[in-house]
């Protein structure tokens, strides 16, 4: 099968024929149809993964994935070859990834039926980022009329928490460019701030003298997470996918602090498919590239995106 292989950090990947899998007395056999790219694929080819993640070269590289059970195990009993199923890939040895034609996983995590309404390009650029803005929106238990401010709002995570706030009937302030403004307000957001041209953290405290009533953060390094943080008011919340935040100082002024961070147990992932089939969320796609261009949708991602970077793995 073709895969995008990663034989060291200080290579690019490649398009290459390997093996592929077989399927285990638990295991079910996907054939890829769709994936995305996200931001631990750029750690994983840059080498930043290094310092944190156990790793065993060559990678292949991708985490969501979109297709359909081409073989079933034996003792597997949730699906049959067929069905149609999405997810994404996080082991605790990075080395197994989703930009190849098959890969394997245990019927009980990283996979679950997919949305009928949702095509399968969608539903491959769906699954990681979903899961982080999914589980960032539950952390906050936003109510109607709340004013929350969605930092990264342009990217995979924050496209899908604007979307489920907006369903919640939050009022949404999120950081933008002129370009992903028109597209924003489509997905939900009422007030936008051009983080390119603007002090966010100004602009917010004028337009929003007694602060918003909750944070979702997922672009904020930890150096400057505290002027953010500082925007919510005494008693609300805040949560964020970066690992900053401080809880103690938080809760020093009665907020509430969730750190969120993604997991691809069926449940959680079957959760966010139903927001989905109910037209909740949807993804919008920047580009889309074929799976032997995948160095090109590597480089696009890093250059800033406008919604998804999609790779088409096949039929």
């Amino acid at each position: 099968m073709r895969a995008i292989i990663l034989r060291d950090f200080d290579t690019e990947p490649t398009l290459a024929d390997v093996p592929a899998p077989d399927a285990g007395p638990k295991d079910v056999l996907v054939r890829v149809h769709a994936s995305s790219v996200n931001g631990f694929d750029v750690s994983v080819v840059s080498g930043g993964v290094k310092a944190w993640m156990p790793y065993q070269l060559p990678i292949t590289v991708g985490r969501d994935y979109a297709g359909v059970v081409e073989q079933v195990g034996d003792d597997v009993t949730r699906y049959t070859a067929g069905d149609e199923v999405f997810g994404f890939v996080f082991q605790d040895v990075l080395h197994e990834g989703t930009w190849a034609e098959y890969i394997l996983v245990p019927e009980d995590m990283f996979v679950t039926r997919k949305p009928a309404r949702l095509g399968l390009d969608q539903a491959g650029a769906l699954p990681l980022a979903g899961v982080a803005g999914m589980k960032a929106v539950e952390g906050i238990a936003a109510s109607e009329g709340d004013r929350v401010l969605v930092v990264g709002a342009t990217g995979g995570a924050g496209g899908v928490a604007v979307q489920l706030l907006a369903v919640q009937g939050a009022e949404v302030v999120a950081t933008s460019t002129p370009e992903d403004e028109e597209r924003l307000r489509g997905l939900g957001v009422a007030e936008t701030i051009d983080f390119t041209s603007e002090d966010v953290a100004a602009v917010v405290r004028e337009r929003h003298p007694d602060g918003v009533d909750a944070l979702l953060d997922f672009a904020t390094p930890p150096d400057a997470f505290a002027a953010v943080a500082d925007l919510v008011r005494s008693g609300g919340r805040v949560a964020t996918t970066t690992g900053a935040g401080d809880a103690d100082s938080l809760a020093s002024r009665e907020i509430e602090f969730t750190g969120v961070w993604a997991s691809a147990e069926p449940e959680t992932l079957a959760r966010l498919g139903a927001h989905a089939e109910r037209g909740e969320v949807k993804v919008t796609f920047d580009e889309v590239f074929p799976l032997g261009d995948a160095t090109d949708a590597l480089a696009a991602f890093s250059r800033g995106t406008h919604g998804k970077i999609g790779i088409a793995v096949g039929a």
